[in-house]
């Protein structure tokens, strides 16, 4: 072979490597196959009310009568109006038509107070509940993939301690079993938050030392009514497949948060579970959302969405209502567009998240600058708003937020163009138990007053419980909660006792100067512990603790700095407020329960964790920044305004290196096409995720570097190698002519 033919196939060759390079897909977590046509599960759903009967009714199949209906035969001094079932005989001595403090009453438990219509969670407490608008209820999925199975419930109400949760798991395994059906082997249960609902934790009583638990609602009709909706999803399970899909939040909702930092996560993880005849059997979605606009709505304005027909309805009015909030309509959507289904909203990382604003037009999804804006459970927003803002009301607001949300749920399923099912079919769960130190004195001091009801409380490292009195009484600094991890096909969930703020385990673009106090680091990163395409974060899932945040995220807490802030001011040294700081049991809640989840997970998802890398993001003109789209991080008298510098264009590792993306990751590790506000690391050629740790302080850190050259990632390696190879081909080659050639005359 000649010279002038060696080098012709090296360059045809080179060419035909070139080509297959740029034909060649990059692989990729979100480039996966679609599975078989076949279905390799059984999924069942179910959905069961829990609302109170009204007086009078029916109470069966669980109870024969009304255990809070002691009254004598025949008494007519106890005569004050009771619309529903489970409330205790008392006098209207105030002639208000309902109970108030001071009313003599039948304590028909001998608890030492009043049970009665509480609801839980919003505004104007007391609110005494007066119409159930829609039950608020329990809504239950159940898997099977041969091997193992499990069950997920979420129940309308702003969360449910852990020793009513068991009393629900065991419930299930006693009924299923006398019946000869297996339970599942793991269930896992958490709460929506909603704040239109019958109480279930205690705060909301008709002053701070009586609790407004109902002991007869939550023990003879929430357990029993949480149990069936899973039993009843056990029982109509059927073969079907499942898919996930992410989809985003409407970008005409205008984020509001309650306390500092502003960190949100507007994606929207969700799995549908198909059966053989192409029906959908249930929908799921994890939405970081607040359940609090009729909790908070109050005052004499009318709903202009209501139906004519019921005149006039106020605020006001509303406010007394049961409901499921949004969650209503939303499900109620999802569920007409799929005939037969159950839909389910699993609430996700909702600390400080509060209900949003809906607009006319779409928001900008880059932060813009600190605005207080005006909204009935607070608005601290980073957005300014275009349009004009979807009125207050549950026939308005409530609607268009839970139907819109839904519709872009069903944006993530479209018809015909589904996504493809999972790839795994594995099932698998576990939980562990956290010791929580409780520093909050007004939790100490409610759990002393009986505050709480049946919530036990510990000491010792929580290896000793501390008996409940009768009125519910108790006295002890420590809880005994748990966390939970779990895994549906290529779905993994893990579970925060509580309303965690999103810096807590979705991180942000934060560093140690944008914390109260700079010295705290953040918990353990759980994120990169995960694994599977779609990951969800199972908000007051196992217990309710109540927020979670970092330590040094820790302003408000009661008693938590006696000596310097002993009131318990909730302003930081940015002036960003921090409201929910009093309804947490403590600022070091979040290590304990991180602590012991990432083990947890490891062992339920598999020990190998993901890339953490320590760096910065690379903006357009070299800037170093945490945040991949400018900053600063927007406080509240400092900081105030965002300078949006470009989307990052690449990333600065601590050793020095600098990487340019084959593709940007999302907080969920899914593929994004450029970086924004849910970016957290980068994924490589390879398909494998990096996760960015912005946080630390790098002593080493430029200010800026020069921006790489715009060459994608993916072919540039590749592309050295071959020319590399050619160089030293060619070299070759003319060393062989010259060694060929004659040698001069």
């Amino acid at each position: 072979m000649d010279g002038r033919s060696c080098r012709r196939r090296l360059v045809v060759g080179l060419i035909l490597v070139i080509a297959a390079l740029g034909a060649v897909p990059l692989a990729s977590p979100a480039t996966v196959a679609h599975a078989s046509t076949g279905q390799p599960f059984l999924v069942g759903a179910a959905s069961q009310s829990y609302a109170p009967p009204s007086f009078g009714g029916s109470l069966a199949p669980f109870l024969g009568s009304d255990p809070a209906d002691c009254l004598p035969p025949g008494n007519v001094v106890y005569a004050g109006a009771r619309q529903f079932a489970f409330e205790e005989p008392y006098v209207d001595s105030k002639h208000s038509g309902h109970y108030d403090l001071g009313d003599p009453f039948l304590d028909c438990n001998r608890n030492g107070r009043w049970d009665g219509n509480y609801i839980g969670g919003g505004g104007n407490a007391p609110r005494l509940y007066t119409k159930v608008a829609d039950a608020p209820s329990a809504q239950a999925v159940a898997i099977d993939n041969g091997t193992t199975s499990i069950a997920i419930e979420v129940l309308d109400h702003e969360g449910l301690f852990n020793v009513y949760q068991a009393e629900i798991r065991k419930r299930v395994v006693s009924d299923l079993t006398a019946l000869k059906i297996h339970p599942p082997d793991r269930i896992f249960i958490s709460s929506t938050h909603d704040e239109s609902a019958p109480d279930s934790i205690g705060l909301y009583g008709p002053n701070a030392a009586s609790s407004s638990v109902n002991q007869y609602w939550t023990e003879s009709w929430l357990v029993p009514n949480a149990a069936l909706a899973i039993e009843k999803a056990v029982r109509t399970m059927r073969p079907a497949n499942i898919r996930f899909a992410e989809p985003i939040q409407p970008a005409n909702l205008r984020q509001c948060f309650s306390s500092y930092p502003y960190i949100d996560d507007q994606l929207m993880p969700s799995f549908q579970a198909v059966a053989s005849d192409g029906s959908v059997v249930a929908t799921l979605a994890n939405i970081t959302q607040h359940s609090e606009t009729l909790g908070f709505d109050s005052g004499a304005s009318a709903d202009p969405g209501a139906p004519a027909s019921m005149g006039t309805v106020t605020l006001d009015q509303e406010a007394t209502w049961l409901s499921a909030d949004w969650q209503s309509w939303f499900r109620g959507k999802l569920q007409a567009d799929y005939p037969g289904s159950v839909a389910i909203d699993m609430a996700g990382s909702v600390g400080s998240n509060e209900t949003p604003e809906v607009f006319s037009k779409n928001i900008s999804r880059t932060p813009e600058k600190f605005v207080d804006a005006s909204h009935p459970a607070g608005c601290r927003t980073l957005y300014t708003a275009p349009g004009s803002e979807i009125p207050l009301g549950y026939y308005s607001e409530t609607r268009a937020l839970g139907e819109q949300l839904a519709a872009a749920v069903e944006g993530g399923f479209p018809a015909g163009n589904e996504p493809p099912f999972t790839t795994s079919t594995s099932i698998a769960g576990g939980r562990a138990d956290v010791c929580v130190e409780v520093t909050n004195a007004l939790f100490q001091a409610a759990g002393a007053a009986g505050v709480f009801g049946s919530r036990p409380v510990y000491t010792n490292k929580c290896t000793v419980i501390l008996p409940v009195g009768p009125n519910g009484s108790t006295e002890g600094t420590e809880l005994l909660t748990q966390v939970a991890a779990f895994q549906v096909g290529d779905g993994s969930f893990v579970s925060a006792p509580g309303e965690i703020f999103p810096v807590t385990f979705l991180r942000g673009f934060v560093g140690p100067q944008d914390m109260p106090f700079a010295q705290y680091g953040l918990p353990q990163w759980p994120l990169p512990h995960m694994h599977t395409p779609y990951r969800f974060i199972d908000g007051l899932g196992e217990d309710m603790v109540g927020y979670i945040f970092p330590k040094g995220n820790g302003v408000g807490v009661p008693g938590e700095y006696p000596a310097t802030n002993p009131q318990a001011n909730g302003t930081d040294r940015f002036g960003c407020g921090h409201s929910d700081d009093s309804e947490s049991a403590g600022s070091g809640a979040a290590d304990s329960i991180a602590t012991m989840l990432v083990p947890l997970m490891d062992r339920t998802f598999g020990g190998i964790v993901e890339d953490i890398v320590s760096g910065r993001y690379v903006l357009p003109d070299g800037k170093l920044s945490r945040d991949p789209l400018g900053g600063p991080e927007i406080k509240c008298n400092v900081a105030r305004t965002f300078a949006p510098d470009g989307t990052a264009v690449a990333i600065w590792r601590a050793d020095g290196s600098i990487v340019q993306p084959a593709h940007w990751m999302s907080l969920s590790g899914r593929v994004q096409d450029a970086a924004d506000r849910n970016t957290r690391g980068w994924i490589d050629t390879h398909g494998t995720r990096h996760w960015l740790d912005v946080f630390p302080d790098i002593s080493n850190a430029p200010v800026s570097v020069i921006p790489p050259m715009n060459l994608p990632e993916a072919p540039l390696a590749p592309l050295l190698l071959v020319v590399g190879a050619l160089i030293i081909g060619f070299a070759l080659l003319r060393r062989r002519r010259r060694a060929q050639r004659p040698p001069p005359e």
